[in-house]
């Protein structure tokens, strides 16, 4: 997807967020926000010149694979993926897993729910903003990490 088709996309996906929040609609948001995790854990691999299939790999793989990469150990890029960031995106990853997963059968709160949604949109937006200053130094340094 080239950028133009890319940023309106995204600007989409932000709104149908926002409604979702604004109307409660704790599911619609946790699944719109674990797809642009998702998106944004590939682009990173992308952009750090990884194979398709490895950005193609499930979320805690591609998590894996950031933390571990010598290609993403570096001072800049840990300035901005921190392993706390890893950890968080973990840690909402499996209580979203845990809800969708085990939907029929899990005890679960509106609140635990709602609580859900807004921490994975709070995480969507600093992941999101630091996955670009983290692609852009990888198009501009990307030989030097090979």
């Amino acid at each position: 997807m080239g950028n133009y088709k890319k940023y309106f996309k995204y600007k989409e996906l932000n709104e149908k967020l926002s409604n979702a929040l604004k109307n409660e609609f704790y599911y619609e948001a946790i699944f719109i926000e674990f797809a642009i995790l998702e998106d944004r854990t590939s682009s990173m691999l992308r952009h750090a010149k990884y194979h398709q299939d490895t950005y193609e790999k499930c979320l805690n793989d591609k998590l894996n694979l950031i933390s571990s990469s010598p290609k993403f150990d570096n001072e800049y890029v840990k300035k901005h993926i921190t392993q706390d960031m890893i950890k968080q995106i973990h840690n909402w990853k499996n209580k979203r897993n845990k809800l969708i997963h085990n939907l029929a059968e899990t005890e679960y709160s509106n609140e635990f729910i709602k609580n859900t949604a807004i921490e994975g949109n709070n995480l969507i937006k600093k992941v999101s903003s630091k996955s670009t200053l983290v692609n852009d130094y990888f198009d501009k340094h990307i030989k030097s990490l090979l």
